[in-house]
């Protein structure tokens, strides 16, 4: 049963939780009223051992302040900011849809390319979002620009009704003065920055046109643009390697197209676009008519989604039942939040990260015992149901987006092949901040995204059956984790103690433990819980990504 459903935050009810990362947990929620009104809301509340943080709280009051006075279409907006005995809370837009990264994952797993006049019209929606923060006047008539400082794919998101949102200005304004280089926490996301944010120079809106330009790049090519092997190369990149025409990767993007690109990648900010107007104007002319519309961009979407949809609704729909009980299910892994923390992503492609490989091969060589990481979503996919991945795109100023698996019809429906381009796989392996730990989170059996596996309901007992003793135990595992040097284990907010844990019990499925060392440092581990089964794991806790 969810431990959070029915519980109030503020005035509105909570569904259920979704995501917890090291600073900040959501929720799904809603609030209603006379005649049947009901409006959803994302919840973000800061988590209790946070609280004393002064620094993040004055984040997150910039990223209400800044992010409540936007009215735009196409930035996603903040209700409300609240406080209560477990503190401050923000009510923020829900919107069901995925982000680019993941609407381009799903092209490349039906081996075709994004539409061209897809990639365009998302390019034409994020210039003009950009172009009014960068523009933005408060209620008192003063200039109030707002620069965004991390415009990569992760943070731009299409509903499946085919409206872009562009997201996470609040955390990016209010992280501003803080380290630089830091990737995903501060300033941006590594190979995205601009010329003169590397180098921590002063910033103006030109600085999120350049990142733009990167985005489309990425997005027409379907290749990387400024790949390195750590941050510091992708920033060397940025500031030294050639920028070569997207015509000579991909064919089939016209000259006009390439030109607008181009000049937005320009190193020296004078010589770029100017405003987002003024490139959004510039890719409508490029693109003519090949630019996708509202209808045409749902219809990619539906043909992309459609289980997914229904797995959204359904879970909206559960709300309706608010008053019941809630469905039982077991405990699935939570993903963290981008504006919070900087785990992997862990299912963002059908194929294995090799760093997980060498991660297994290190944890072997300490213990013989020890188990593999999860394999792959895909091979799960083929093997254990018709399980299909929804994404629950809450949009929030912080950009937090949260994946749920559930069940659902596989999805056949493939949109109509546009113009080949080659799709390099290599694109979606690299790791990213944010999108990249968790408590119940009951939707039907439903787990987050990162457990690759959505766990089957249980049965209900029957009569003369097992005793309550026994079927508890098919719904839980034991988990044996060894970490040199020692490190404290977290599973959601909740402390499981310090390592070493020994036959720990924990709910079956799929969990992102969050460990913090002597170094204060905070990583994410994933481990796969059986159900009656005892995993074993012995890492080096070096090994393990930082979050």
């Amino acid at each position: 049963m969810d431990l959070y459903r029915g519980e109030q935050i503020g005035k509105y009810e909570v569904i259920t939780r979704l995501s917890v990362g090291g600073m900040a947990e959501l929720f799904l929620g809603f609030t209603s009223g006379p005649g049947g009104f009901r409006k959803y809301v994302a919840l973000k509340r800061i988590l209790p051992d946070v609280r004393s943080n002064e620094q993040f709280e004055r984040m997150f009051l910039d990223e209400a302040r800044i992010t409540a006075a936007f009215n735009h279409p196409n930035i996603a907006q903040v209700y409300e900011l609240g406080q209560e005995d477990d503190g401050l809370f923000l009510a923020m837009e829900f919107v069901a849809g995925q982000n680019l990264d993941q609407v381009t994952d799903a092209c490349l797993r039906r081996k075709q390319p994004l539409p061209l006049g897809m990639s365009l019209a998302v390019g034409r929606d994020v210039c003009l979002a950009l172009h009014y923060a960068h523009a933005f006047t408060g209620p008192s008539g003063r200039p109030s620009p707002v620069i965004h400082r991390d415009v990569a794919q992760k943070n731009i998101m299409v509903t499946y009704d085919g409206v872009v949102k562009l997201l996470d200005f609040g955390i990016a304004k209010a992280r501003g003065s803080l380290e630089r280089t830091h990737v995903g926490t501060v300033k941006g996301t590594a190979g995205y920055m601009s010329p003169e944010q590397v180098r921590g120079d002063p910033l103006d809106g030109r600085s999120d046109v350049f990142s733009l330009g990167v985005v489309l790049w990425e997005l027409v090519t379907g290749q990387r643009l400024f790949a390195g092997e750590t941050e510091r190369d992708e920033m060397l990149n940025i500031l030294e390697a050639p920028i070569p025409s997207p015509r000579q990767r991909a064919s089939h993007v016209s000259e006009d197209v390439a030109a607008v690109i181009l000049k937005a990648l320009e190193r020296n900010a004078g010589d770029r676009w100017q405003s987002g107007r003024d490139m959004a104007r510039a890719l409508e002319d490029a693109a003519g008519r090949m630019m996708f519309d509202l209808e045409r961009r749902a219809a990619l979407m539906r043909s992309l989604f459609q289980a997914k949809m229904a797995s959204t609704q359904a879970l909206l729909d559960s709300a309706d039942t608010s008053k019941a009980p809630a469905p039982s299910g077991p405990e699935p892994a939570v993903i963290v939040s981008p504006d919070v923390a900087e785990p992997e992503e862990w299912d963002r492609t059908p194929t294995r990260n090799p760093a997980d490989e060498e991660l297994e091969a290190q944890a072997a060589a300490l213990s013989a015992r020890a188990t593999a990481m999860p394999e792959d979503a895909a091979a799960r996919d083929a093997t254990r149901g018709p399980w299909a991945l929804l994404l629950l795109v809450l949009v929030v100023a912080g950009g937090l987006l949260v994946w749920k698996l559930v069940p659902a019809l596989d999805e056949d429906v493939e949109p109509e092949p546009t113009v080949p381009a080659y799709v390099d796989p290599r694109l979606r392996q690299f790791p990213e901040p944010g999108q990249p730990p968790v408590l119940p989170v009951p939707d039907a059996g439903t787990a987050a995204a990162g457990s690759g596996e959505a766990p089957e309901p249980e049965a209900p007992p029957k009569e003369g059956g097992k005793s309550s003793r026994n079927r508890k135990s098919t719904k839980e595992g034991r988990l044996t984790l060894i970490i040199k040097p020692e490190a404290e284990v977290f599973l959601g907010s909740k402390s499981l103690g310090f390592t070493p844990l020994r036959n720990k019990p924990l709910p079956k499925g799929t969990k992102s433990l969050r460990i913090v060392g002597p170094d204060g440092k905070h990583r994410e581990l994933q481990v796969s819980i059986p159900a009656g089964e005892t995993i074993e794991r012995a890492l080096l806790l070096s090994e393990i990504p930082e979050r």
